[in-house]
């Protein structure tokens, strides 16, 4: 076997080295990740609410908004009323001084002096000075109404002023909180996932560990069969190996042996490298042993071999059984055998 085989391998073991470091106990990690999970499941429940709180809050401001924008053109018009109803009693009451001071004073006179006794007299000029008081109160009661309205207008403008700056206040938090929302939300997803990940791992190694199983009775039931005919193995169809110190391992004819050296089985080709040549110590072989007919096994009895068609750790058929993937460095459509042939 060449020396390339050998680095291969040894790459290949320090990488998984690498990876079964750095691989996280799944049920303390999951269930710190669900821990993680519930609380950020708490906080947006919690933010929602604060969202749906603000956003009532942002309805009502607006809704004032819109009443304070109304009343205050109601307001306006009042306010514009008031001050034609104002000009107008001014300009009646201009006209009325006009006419009894300046164009009509003799009929004033002619007026008082038809009094026909000192009480009609009094009661005529009662009257004259009642009107120049009459117009007067009207118009100090028209202004006192205009001023009145322009107060409502100026405090309606500052009560406008407030909600607009709450509402600018609540749009900033509503907006705060929804980045907020969305971080918590795509931690909770990236949490979910690694959660879904784990246990997609789980199920995996559950049914390798399951395929693996039924490997095993099946190869057990193998050996049981042959060491039914152990007894024989220098007859019949069944030879011996000379493996160059002294050992002999059986072999059955038909299937990969030192002697036919390339067997072809269910589509692949079949080889062998030998661990006299290539120890393979790199390979972390888990009870690697010298099974009875000379392949190198696991701790489950799976025959280790190289592949580069499938993942380490795959459980593949061979002429001699079935076999687990540990190595690469062979050819495509090649499964080399490691022995100690």
């Amino acid at each position: 076997m060449k020396k390339k085989k050998r680095y291969v391998a040894l790459c290949g073991s320090l990488v998984l080295s690498v990876m079964l470091a750095g691989m996280p106990v799944h049920g303390t990690e999951v269930e710190d990740i669900q821990n993680k999970t519930v609380d950020l499941q708490n906080q947006l429940q919690g933010i929602n609410q604060d969202l749906l709180k603000i956003s009532n809050q942002i309805a009502d401001t607006e809704a004032e908004i819109e009443d304070s924008n109304n009343e205050i053109l109601r307001i306006q018009d009042s306010l514009a009323i008031s001050r034609v109803n104002e000009e107008r009693q001014y300009e009646a009451m201009k006209l009325r001084i006009k006419y009894m001071y300046e164009n009509n004073q003799t009929s004033w006179l002619e007026y008082l002096c038809s009094a026909k006794s000192m009480g009609d007299f009094l009661n005529k000029l009662d009257f004259i000075r009642g009107i120049s008081t009459y117009d007067r109160n009207k118009l100090e009661a028209l202004e006192e109404v205009r001023e009145g309205i322009e107060q409502q207008e100026t405090d309606l403008k500052e009560q406008q002023s407030s909600l607009k700056e709450l509402q600018a206040q609540l749009g900033e938090q509503e907006s705060n909180l929804k980045k907020k929302a969305e971080a918590t939300s795509t931690d909770l997803q990236a949490f979910q996932a690694q959660i879904a990940a784990i246990r997609a791992e789980e199920a995996r190694k559950a049914e390798e560990a399951r395929k693996a199983e039924e490997a095993q009775r099946a190869q057990e039931a193998a050996n049981s069969a042959n060491q039914g005919t152990s007894g024989n193995q220098g007859t019949g169809n069944q030879g011996t190996s000379d493996s160059g110190n002294g050992r002999r391992y059986p072999y059955v004819e038909g299937a990969l042996n030192p002697e036919i050296g390339v067997f072809y089985f269910e589509g692949h080709r079949e080889t062998y490298y030998s661990q006299r040549v290539l120890p393979g110590g790199g390979l972390r072989i888990p009870g690697r042993h010298i099974a009875w007919d000379g392949t190198i096994r696991d701790s489950s009895d799976y025959i280790c071999v190289a592949s580069v068609d499938h993942p380490w750790g795959t459980v593949v058929n061979t002429s001699l059984g079935p076999g687990k993937v540990y190595d690469s460095g062979c050819a495509s459509g090649t499964i080399d055998i490691y022995t100690d042939w």
